[in-house]
C-alpha cells in the first residue's frame, strides 16, 4: 500500500537541500562582487571558488579603493601590487595595509560603517561573508553616487557543479561555527 504514496520529504532532507540553496546563492553573490569589481578594476579576478582566497591579501580591495578615491589610494600605496610576495610567501602582515587603504577609501567616500567587515573576517577569512555583503553595500552606494557601474544580480543565471555547491556549502558549515550569531547566513541573501 505505502509504495503508492509520494515520498514525503524529511526534515533533515529539507535541511540539506536548504544548506545547498543558501551555498549557491552565497556563490552567485561572490561571482556578482567578482564581476563587479572586475568592472571597476579592469583586471580579470580568480574563478568564483578562488575568489575568498584571493581577497585575503587585500590587493583587490585596493585596487577597488584606488578606483572610487584615487587621491585617497594612489596605486603606489598597494603593497604587493602585482602579488609577486603573495605568490612567493604566502600572505604576510603588510597585506593588511591593503585591506586598511579600502577600508579608509569607503569612510572617505562616506559609506556607513554598519556595511564594514573586520579585517580579520578578510585576512583571517574568519567571515567572508561579510566582506561580499560590504562589496555588494559599497557597489550600490558607487552606482548612487554615479561612480561605478550596478552590480548585476546573477542568482538563477550562473551554475556551479555539485562539487564546487558542496565545497562551500561546507567552508560556510564551518565558518558558521567559527562565527558568532550575527553573522547568520540566511540572512545575507535578504
Amino acid at each position: 500500500e505505502n509504495e503508492d504514496l509520494p515520498h514525503r520529504t524529511t526534515a533533515d532532507e529539507m535541511d540539506a537541500e536548504r544548506m545547498k540553496n543558501v551555498a549557491y546563492q552565497y556563490l552567485c553573490h561572490l561571482e556578482e562582487a567578482k564581476k563587479w569589481i572586475e568592472a571597476c578594476i579592469s583586471e580579470e579576478l580568480p574563478p568564483t571558488t578562488e575568489l575568498e582566497e584571493a581577497l585575503r591579501n587585500g590587493v583587490y580591495l585596493a585596487k577597488l579603493a584606488h578606483f572610487f578615491a584615487p587621491n585617497k589610494v594612489p596605486v603606489k600605496k598597494i603593497y604587493d601590487r602585482d602579488q609577486t610576495r603573495y605568490q612567493s610567501r604566502g600572505l604576510v602582515f603588510r597585506h593588511t595595509d591593503n585591506i586598511m587603504h579600502w577600508f579608509n577609501s569607503m569612510e572617505f567616500i562616506g559609506l556607513p560603517k554598519i556595511f564594514y567587515p573586520e579585517t580579520t573576517d578578510i585576512y583571517d577569512k574568519k567571515n567572508m561573508p561579510r566582506m561580499v555583503y560590504c562589496v555588494h553595500a559599497l557597489s550600490l552606494y558607487l552606482f548612487k553616487l554615479g561612480i561605478a557601474p550596478q552590480i548585476q544580480d546573477l542568482y538563477g543565471k550562473v551554475e556551479f557543479t555539485e562539487e564546487e555547491i558542496s565545497a562551500m556549502q561546507q567552508e560556510l558549515v564551518n565558518m558558521a561555527s567559527r562565527c558568532q550569531p550575527s553573522a547568520r547566513l540566511e540572512e545575507f541573501g535578504k
